[in-house]
C-alpha cells in the first residue's frame, strides 16, 4: 500500500460564498440576511487562510448579536462586530490558557504602558525584563533568563497583542520597542484575567 498525500487548498471568496448561501438557507428564513452579508464574511474568512468554518462562525455569532439588538435582519454591522467578537475571544482565550510565565511577561508590558508619563515614549524589552523579574519576585515564581523572556515578547507579537520593532542603535545595538496591538477593551480584560492568575497591583 503506498502513501499518497492529499493536499486540500484554501477555498476562495466565492466558493466560501457557495457555502454559506447554501447554509444560510438552512438557517435563516428568506430576508433575513441584509445584501452583502455573504459576501462580507465570505471575504473576512479568505483573508483569513480561506476558512470555510470561520465564515460560518463569523454568520452565527452575527445572527446572535442580531437576535440581542432586537434586530429583524442580520446587518453589514452585525458582521463586523462578529468578526471583533471572535478575535477578542480568541485572544482573551489565548491569554487565559497560557502558563503563568507568559501571563507575567504581557503583564509587565501592560503595567509599564500604562503607567508611562509621556504615552509617545515607547518602552522596550529591557524595562520589560527589569519589572517581570520584580514581579516574579514578588509572587515567588522562577524568573526566566532575559533571552526566554525575548522569546514570549515574540510569541506574543505573533499572536498580535502586542507590536513590536527592532530599532538599531548603531554601536550600542539593536533593541525592540513594543506597544500594544490590540484595542484598550482587550488590553483591559487582558488586565483582568492576569490579575486574578497572578496577585501583581
Amino acid at each position: 500500500m503506498s502513501e499518497e498525500e492529499i493536499l486540500f487548498h484554501p477555498y476562495n471568496a466565492l466558493q466560501i460564498q457557495d457555502i454559506l448561501n447554501q447554509r444560510a438557507k438552512t438557517a435563516f428564513k428568506e430576508g433575513i440576511l441584509q445584501e452583502g452579508v455573504i459576501s462580507k464574511c465570505a471575504a473576512y474568512a479568505a483573508k483569513e487562510h480561506g476558512d470555510a468554518r470561520r465564515a460560518l462562525d463569523l454568520l452565527r455569532v452575527a445572527g446572535e448579536l442580531a437576535e440581542r439588538d432586537g434586530s429583524k435582519k442580520i446587518l453589514l454591522k452585525h458582521i463586523d462586530e462578529a468578526n471583533e467578537k471572535i478575535e477578542r475571544d480568541k485572544i482573551l482565550d489565548i491569554i487565559l490558557s497560557e502558563p503563568k510565565q507568559f501571563q507575567i511577561v504581557l503583564g509587565s508590558i501592560i503595567y509599564l504602558i500604562e503607567n508611562q508619563k509621556n504615552s509617545n515614549i515607547p518602552i522596550f524589552t529591557g524595562d520589560v525584563y527589569d519589572f517581570y523579574k520584580n514581579l516574579c519576585l514578588k509572587n515567588k515564581l522562577e524568573v526566566l533568563t532575559q533571552r526566554r523572556v525575548g522569546d514570549i515578547v515574540q510569541e506574543l507579537d505573533m499572536f498580535g497583542i502586542i507590536s513590536v520593532r527592532v530599532i538599531s542603535k548603531g554601536r550600542g545595538g539593536r533593541m525592540r520597542e513594543i506597544k500594544m496591538a490590540v484595542s484598550k477593551e482587550i488590553t483591559r480584560k487582558a488586565k483582568e484575567i492576569i490579575e486574578n492568575s497572578l496577585n501583581y497591583t
